[in-house]
């Protein structure tokens, strides 16, 4: 286990707290600003740390992380009352992840030029100093289905939208077959973006609902199964990294 010193994660009692509801859904997000006591040693921190682009670290992911395990009880702890509901870690043990996204020589596959959904709860800390902080993560709804959230397991909205459609049952049978489903229907590749970026302010088959504007120390909390995608200009980050600390956190409900 890494040795950091005690006060590096220590957090800010009296961060600035907003609220907010997206969509039809009423998603809620959470932002706290003035996040960490100490920012500049968090990044100071994720700076020194060796970073990799290794598929089994990163995923589809595009950018590099680094990692390392320490306690991060207190951190959940704090997450979890800001969101107003008991987290745990999606992971045991829960690790330290930061991430860093350049634009610089970087191509972006077709699911990075679309929206994603994460395991269940998202929470992140952008560390970029005020002058590099630009852009953010848009959260969105799929204009063809009218979705703006995935649940783990098909509830009543997607058996309604399989039926409109006239699929086969089979597709909402077993986690492979919804699986294929969403793939299909949700995450066609002819819904990303043509060109090497981001989705940004959406296209034909992704509408734009909000904009979490990304400020130094902020923390996002948001349900990670509703479509969010980077918001970064082709522009932006050519120079210096993109740089966050994000958590993966699950809540009990399994919808």
């Amino acid at each position: 286990m890494l040795e950091i010193k005690s006060e590096v994660f220590e957090i800010n009692p009296n961060s600035v707290v907003e609220v907010d509801f997206v969509g039809q859904g009423r998603h809620k997000v959470v932002t706290a600003d003035h996040f960490y006591k100490f920012p500049d040693k968090v990044l100071k921190l994720a700076l020194d740390l060796p970073y990799t682009n290794r598929f089994e670290i990163v995923g589809n992911f595009p950018g590099v992380r680094a990692s390392f395990t320490t306690d991060t009880s207190q951190m959940i702890e704090t997450i979890s009352r800001l969101w107003g509901k008991s987290l745990q870690p999606f992971f045991t043990p829960q690790p330290i992840v930061f991430s860093g996204i350049t634009t610089k020589n970087y191509p972006l596959n077709i699911g990075q030029r679309q929206p994603h959904i994460d395991q269940d709860i998202t929470a992140m800390v952008w560390l970029n100093p005020a002058q590099s902080c630009v852009g953010g993560t848009g959260i969105f709804r799929h204009r063809l289905t009218d979705l703006e959230r995935l649940p783990h397991t098909p509830n009543q909205e997607i058996r309604d939208l399989a039926d409109r459609l006239e699929l086969s049952d089979e597709f909402l049978k077993s986690q492979e077959g919804y699986e294929n489903f969403q793939n299909s229907m949700i995450f066609n590749p002819l819904f990303a973006c043509k060109e090497n970026r981001y989705i940004n302010d959406g296209n034909e088959f992704w509408e734009l609902l909000k904009i979490i504007e990304m400020k130094p120390n902020r923390l996002i909390i948001f349900d990670g199964r509703c479509f969010h995608s980077q918001y970064i200009k082709p522009e932006h980050y050519k120079e210096a990294f993109r740089v966050n600390q994000i958590l993966y956190l699950s809540q009990k409900s399994t919808n």
